[in-house]
């Protein structure tokens, strides 16, 4: 089964892209709420 390069690069910026965008929000949201929860 022959794959393009093209073919795999948007494959794995379709993949990585939102991904890291979730982890990003994901430790966002962790941080501030063990922030919040110490000071409280």
């Amino acid at each position: 089964m022959e794959v393009n390069n093209q073919a795999f690069l948007a494959v794995a910026l379709f993949i990585s892209i939102p991904t890291a965008f979730l982890l990003i929000l994901y430790v966002k949201t962790v941080s501030g709420s063990s922030v919040s929860s110490e000071s409280n």
